[in-house]
């Protein structure tokens, strides 16, 4: 008897179970704002076309605004190198950071320092329409960030331990390189 009541118990559950995953799944493809055409178009000739269209996607309201959409791959950038920049500045200040880690640390402080000032001025340059400075200093961000890994590399026994954090950097600041090569090089002089 408690053997028959087990298994219709372990059954309903499975039922309940089954019956909330598929509600969950179906709530989430309907919250879940279809990707405008112009927005796969825009992000299709990047180094990384999804990442593209997940960091501007959530932000896109009413009509497709390339300028927009570039401004937000951008500070998308930005945030990511603000993160970075913040854990560097954590582990200089951590007591427990390995020794030989600093001078690899001090210069990523520095390039991420630079990076950050890059940005938020390729920022204000698009804004002012002003796209082949923005092209220069969003190049800039990927030579910084050369520069850091870099610095890691010439340190043997250090491990870059935002290593993961800096490929998506890479990537973002990879896509609004081309994106901004792309206006540069279609723009009639």
């Amino acid at each position: 008897m408690d053997h028959f009541r087990f298994n219709k118990t372990l059954l309903l559950i499975g039922a309940l179970s089954c019956l909330l995953l598929s509600t969950a799944a179906s709530a989430r493809q309907l919250l879940a704002a279809p990707v405008p055409p112009e927005l796969t178009q825009f992000c299709s000739g990047t180094d990384n076309p999804s990442l593209c269209v997940d960091t501007i996607a959530p932000f896109l309201s009413g009509s497709f605004d390339p300028v927009k959409a570039l401004e937000g791959e951008i500070n998308a950038t930005l945030q990511k190198a603000s993160e970075i920049a913040a854990s560097i500045s954590k582990q200089l200040e951590d007591p427990t950071t390995a020794k030989n880690a600093l001078d690899a640390l001090n210069i990523c402080k520095s390039q991420y320092d630079d990076m950050l000032d890059s940005i938020k001025e390729s920022l204000n340059l698009v804004a002012q329409m002003n796209v082949a400075d923005a092209y220069n200093k969003m190049s800039a961000v990927i030579s910084y960030k050369s520069s850091c890994d870099d610095a890691y590399t010439e340190s043997p026994g250090v491990e870059m331990p935002f290593r993961q954090e800096a490929t998506t950097l890479f990537e973002l600041s990879g896509n609004c390189v081309t994106v901004l090569e792309t206006i540069v090089n279609t723009q009639k002089v």
